[in-house]
């Protein structure tokens, strides 16, 4: 009995998210002379494959009216030198060293450096469209927020795992825009997270620096407290692209990272929501083993598995087109399969996982 009632929350939960991603307008951007200053801040420690790219694709947004600021946390790959080049001839870069160390205080050094009240964070192995700064400016000019949830998709070659990280990511990202979409901001990235100078100043205390990571979800929650404007920007054209993790021990460490700082997280909300997820994934293994031992369980099994699975796949089908998935079926099944394995390990080893570095 208990199993079911696990599940059905579980199937509650998605079923909003789902709900709440539909009731999202998409925005589609017009042509207007906006002139709004913009501060693009990217933290960067040995990026050297990633920078030329970076470059190109900021430096052909159709939007001009930015600087971006490239803040160096003591990259020793030669990512520094290969910027003070560029800068030669992309005058709207800015290069500074980290005043701290890691990115959160890499992100606090542009910040204070900046002139601008909008701000947007951008990862250096990330990848915008050239009308994604144009997107974000016109979406922000419409909409009086403190800060704006901008989509990140990630790339895939294919392989069953860059497909299962694709479908894992794709899962955070829309139930994040479904809760921002009812109203209930839960999670974000900062790979891709436009925000008010203003609002960050205010936030800056409840950042958690000791906390290697979390610099997008502990600024979330702390505008989220003060009852701020919170909005998802439903739009293909203000995405970012990001690859998968190229080998399982990066998975994981990162993974393990992510959650590590789970006692700093204080919104009821996300809590709750992490809970009902791990113990979804918890009741779909312990009956699976039950029903190993006790066959007469296997139709309790069957049960738990297929409702869990059926409203993922639910999730999946709606957000398909916008994170452009494929062979949803075929890697649903695969991810209702390998998650509930995933999440359980990542979770247990993360209560021994050290605070490192960025």
């Amino acid at each position: 009995m208990l199993s079911l009632v696990i599940i059905i929350v579980y199937v509650l939960l998605i079923t909003r998210f789902v709900r709440g991603w539909v009731s999202t307008p998409e925005f589609k951007s017009k042509e207007t002379m906006l002139q709004i200053p913009v501060t693009i801040i990217t933290a960067c420690k040995n990026e050297i494959k990633h920078l030329p790219y970076l470059f190109l694709s900021v430096n052909e947004q159709t939007y001009r009216n930015f600087e971006l600021i490239l803040v160096d946390d003591g990259s020793d790959d030669g990512s520094f030198e290969y910027a003070q080049q560029v800068q030669l001839t992309f005058p709207e870069l800015k290069l500074i060293k980290n005043g701290g160390k890691g990115k959160k205080e890499a992100i606090k050094t542009a910040v204070n450096l900046s002139e601008n009240d909008l701000i947007i964070t951008l990862d250096a192995d990330c990848m915008p469209s050239p009308d994604w700064l144009n997107e974000i400016v016109q979406f922000y000019s419409l909409n009086s927020a403190d800060l704006i949830i901008c989509p990140v998709k990630m790339n895939s070659d294919g392989s069953l795992f860059q497909e299962f990280q694709r479908f894992e990511f794709t899962s955070l990202i829309a139930s994040g825009a479904g809760a921002a979409g009812l109203g209930m901001p839960i999670l974000c990235n900062g790979a891709n997270l436009a925000f008010r100078k203003e609002e960050w100043l205010k936030s800056e205390n409840e950042l958690h620096f000791e906390e290697a990571s979390g610099d997008d979800i502990f600024l979330l929650q702390s505008i989220k407290k003060r009852k701020g404007i919170v909005f998802f920007v439903k739009s293909k054209a203000a995405a970012v692209s990001t690859n998968p993790c190229p080998d399982l021990h990066t998975f994981i460490h990162q993974r393990r990272r992510w959650t590590s700082k789970k006692s700093a997280y204080a919104d009821y909300q996300l809590a709750f929501t992490a809970i009902i997820v791990f113990l979804a994934s918890l009741t779909v293994l312990l009956n699976v083993i039950i029903a190993i031992w006790e066959p007469e369980y296997l139709q309790l099994f069957l049960l738990v598995f297929l409702l869990k699975f059926g409203v993922d796949i639910f999730l999946f089908l709606k957000v398909k087109e916008f994170f452009e998935l494929k062979r949803i079926f075929f890697n649903s099944f695969l991810f209702s399969l390998v998650y509930p394995f995933y999440i359980l390990y990542v979770t247990v080893s993360s209560l021994f996982t050290r605070k490192g570095n960025w």
